[in-house]
């Protein structure tokens, strides 16, 4: 019970704030899609697709690092928010360019049981990114020099929040055959996301399964 109601308590404020600075330009220019109906990986175990993730890891940090600045960015410059560094973790902050370490095999036998029946094909987040922006002029700047990216799937969750309610643009990026994410945060709604996030480490065993909007 308490989890449920700090969720709601997260969600409603989360909402609230993000209304504020809903990029909706971008919300009616950038529609959900994607190249199929279900996205996968390269067919083998996790041992090898992993290992291909490992391999191509440098290349996606060097195709975002050029995606960032083209979209007239700083990749290392630390993200802040009314004066303040928005921390992606207790002593890390966000910066415009944030490439996270690889999804750990752990992880990744656990998301797989929960959300896709044990198939390990349909872990499309092993290599992923974050990338912060200050408005809606910045975001769209992105969203266009990822036309130079092999982008397989949109998800415009600035239009269509997840259960948390929290809103974001996720791409999925095709680099030598292994799907890569890349997230487009705002950085007045990424300031809020920790409680948020806490909520959905907590509750999504709940929804497994049910992840197609999530």
């Amino acid at each position: 019970l308490e989890n449920m109601q700090g969720l709601t308590r997260s969600r409603n404020v989360m909402l609230a704030n993000a209304k504020k600075v809903l990029p909706k330009k971008y919300m009616n220019q950038y529609a959900s899609f994607s190249c199929s109906s279900t996205l996968y990986q390269p067919k083998g175990n996790l041992n090898v697709l992993h290992s291909r993730c490992k391999t191509i890891l440098p290349l996606f940090r060097k195709k975002l690092t050029h995606i960032t600045k083209a979209a007239g960015l700083d990749p290392g410059k630390v993200a802040t928010w009314q004066g303040k560094d928005i921390m992606l973790t207790f002593d890390v902050p966000y910066t415009s360019l944030t490439v996270a370490p690889l999804k750990s095999k752990a992880r990744c036998i656990e998301k797989a049981e929960n959300e896709y029946e044990g198939d390990v094909s349909r872990i499309i987040d092993i290599v992923r990114a974050s990338i912060v922006v200050e408005n809606e002029n910045q975001l769209i700047a992105v969203a266009k020099a990822l036309e130079d990216a092999k982008v397989v799937r949109l998800k415009n969750r600035f239009k269509e929040p997840p259960f948390t309610g929290y809103s974001d643009a996720l791409y999925n990026i095709e680099i030598e055959g292994i799907i890569c994410e890349v997230q487009l945060h705002i950085s007045a709604i990424v300031a809020h996301k920790e409680e948020n996030h806490k909520y959905y480490v907590y509750f999504r065993s709940f929804f497994a399964g049910n992840f197609g909007a999530c």
